[in-house]
């Protein structure tokens, strides 16, 4: 028989990019493409298995809303928190069959402030914030779904895509997210398949200088905190303790 995980709650299935903020400049986002659509409170510590706000393409039509982020094809059966994937690798994605057919015709932009990642330093997982230099919002891309369970209640979810870091990255993590320039951001919208070229072309590594990166409060470790101060940077010993793995847990 085979071996089954206990479920954890609010574990992502990705190894990275686990939080991510939504404000300001990702309100302007929506804006600029003329979508009437308000990002409502500000969250400053938004982690999978709740809302995040997406632009997709449905139907030949631009709309805006809140995805549960916890990607499940619309295949898929059952609603096990085990089965639900926060990340996906924009190398990979197209020969995973969780992932193939969202690839072709589902895929979103996220845009947020920026995103947590944490670094391991001996024991401790100390976490940091990486936003754009230029203030602008990070337009993530996104896959979503749409599963129809057997109660025949819908439900729609996404996930985020990784790449390789760029140098501001790769100095935290061995992964980030990909990162749409404007000018692909059509194309990444439009919901007709990507060739392999155009797929390479729009998840590009981002160029150095792109992001600024600093340590940030470990208060962001606990999922049920969520306030302005978690993005400020933070001086000083790194004497957290170690309980980021509770959380977040390993793959």
């Amino acid at each position: 028989m085979k071996k089954r995980h206990p479920r954890i709650p609010n574990r992502p299935t990705g190894k990275m990019c686990g939080r991510v903020t939504q404000f300001t400049s990702a309100q302007n986002f929506y804006d600029s493409l003329g979508l009437s659509f308000s990002l409502g409170q500000p969250r400053y510590n938004i982690s999978p298995g709740t809302k995040l706000a997406c632009v997709r393409c449905e139907q030949g039509e631009l709309k805006t809303g809140e995805l549960y982020w916890g990607f499940v094809p619309a295949w898929a059966q059952g609603s096990s928190t085990q089965d639900e994937h926060a990340n996906a690798r924009i190398e990979t994605v197209s020969e995973k069959i969780t992932f193939k057919d969202a690839l072709k015709h589902h895929r979103c932009l996220i845009p947020v402030e920026g995103y947590y990642e944490w670094k391991t330093v001996g024991k401790l997982k100390v976490p940091y914030y990486f936003r754009r230099t230029d203030g602008e919002p990070m337009i993530l891309a996104g896959l979503w779904s749409t599963q129809i369970g057997r109660d025949g209640e819908t439900k729609k979810s996404l996930c985020l895509l990784t790449t390789k870091p760029n140098r501001e990255a790769a100095q935290v993590h061995s992964r980030m997210p990909v990162i749409i320039s404007s000018e692909n951001q059509k194309l990444w919208l439009s919901n007709h398949p990507l060739s392999r070229s155009s797929l390479d072309t729009v998840s590009v590594t981002p160029e150095a200088g792109l992001l600024k990166m600093y340590r940030v409060s470990s208060e962001v470790n606990r999922v049920t905190v969520d306030k302005p101060e978690l993005i400020n940077p933070v001086v000083g010993q790194l004497d957290q303790p170690d309980f980021l793995g509770d959380l977040l847990g390993e793959l």
